[in-house]
């Protein structure tokens, strides 16, 4: 059974690779960069947003120590100062099989503010097997939402944008297409969605995990391993501190700050569907979405 380890992480912009280029490097720094390269060796994909510019600098001249796999970031310009940039990041332990046309709603999608808009990265693998019906990719999506009360909205924009069809002689026909999406969503999950039933964030609310899914192929995706929060208590490392009046909290690991965010982790089974099985369509909403009505959306986000 085809089982993909997944992770996703917001790194706060943080340095995690620069200072080990040097003698001494920062014992925070150190920290960062060994939780990340822990779960780049464990994962099959990753899903990082906010990286810090170290990183973002460094993803095509391999100058990411212990961490030279494959990195992608848009092929879209955006506005923001690079400095401070928000701009997500694909990793997958297997090389690229191509970048989907930046024309796709799914690649020009954008978040974030008017002032300082950001895009998803997006990038396809190549599945050992197909489904049968000549699809055999897997597009990879890094998603960081509109943070505040634009998250939910911005989510379900995005999120429904995957469900696309074409018209023809009998009627819709959609347009195949399977993909895990990992990233800070800013807001609660919905149809598709997988995330932790603990924080993922040191306000206390429940913001980073994966929304999983296809759509026209014959394929069918599910959780194998539920979504966790990468705490001690998981397998992982450190604990979330959500008291901020006290130093350090938020991800804190051997009593250093790495991240307003926890890592979070899943393990994600492909396979195709059993040829006897149909996709029931009672749960497929026609308007105004072409989401599965398994789940709902919820109205918790928080300004983070």
């Amino acid at each position: 059974m085809p089982v993909y380890k997944v992770f996703t992480w917001n790194m706060q912009r943080a340095q995690s690779v620069s200072s080990r280029l040097v003698h001494q490097p920062n014992a925070v720094v150190r920290e960062r960069y060994r939780v990340l390269k822990a779960l780049v060796d464990w994962a099959d994909f990753g899903f990082i947003t906010e990286p810090g510019k170290d990183i973002r600098d460094n993803l095509n001249n391999y100058h990411l120590p212990g961490l030279q796999r494959n990195f992608c970031t848009s092929q879209l310009g955006d506005n923001q100062n690079d400095a401070s940039a928000c701009r997500p990041l694909v990793y997958s332990k297997v090389p690229f099989s191509g970048f989907p046309s930046t024309n796709e709603s799914y690649a020009c999608y954008s978040s974030g503010s008017d002032e300082a808009n950001r895009y998803p990265a997006i990038a396809m693998v190549t599945l050992p097997q197909g489904d049968g019906n000549g699809n055999n990719q897997l597009l990879l999506v890094s998603f960081h939402a509109t943070s505040g009360f634009g998250a939910y909205e911005n989510c379900r924009g995005y999120f429904d944008s995957f469900y696309q069809f074409r018209q023809g002689g009998f009627g819709p026909t959609a347009i195949p297409l399977l993909w895990i999406v990992g990233g800070d969503f800013n807001c609660n999950g919905g149809s598709g969605i997988y995330m932790p039933p603990t924080f993922t964030h040191q306000s206390g609310h429940i913001l980073d995990g994966f929304f999983a899914d296809q759509n026209g192929t014959n394929f069918q995706v599910t959780q194998s391993t539920a979504a966790q929060t990468y705490l001690t208590v998981n397998g992982g490392e450190g604990q979330l501190i959500t008291n901020t009046h006290v130093d350090p909290h938020g991800y804190v690991v051997n009593g250093h700050h790495l991240s307003d965010h926890v890592p979070v982790f899943a393990e994600l089974c492909i396979k195709r569907r059993p040829a006897d099985m149909d996709i029931d369509t009672t749960n497929i909403v026609n308007t105004p979405r072409n989401r599965r009505k398994s789940a709902k959306y919820t109205t918790g986000m928080d300004t983070s």
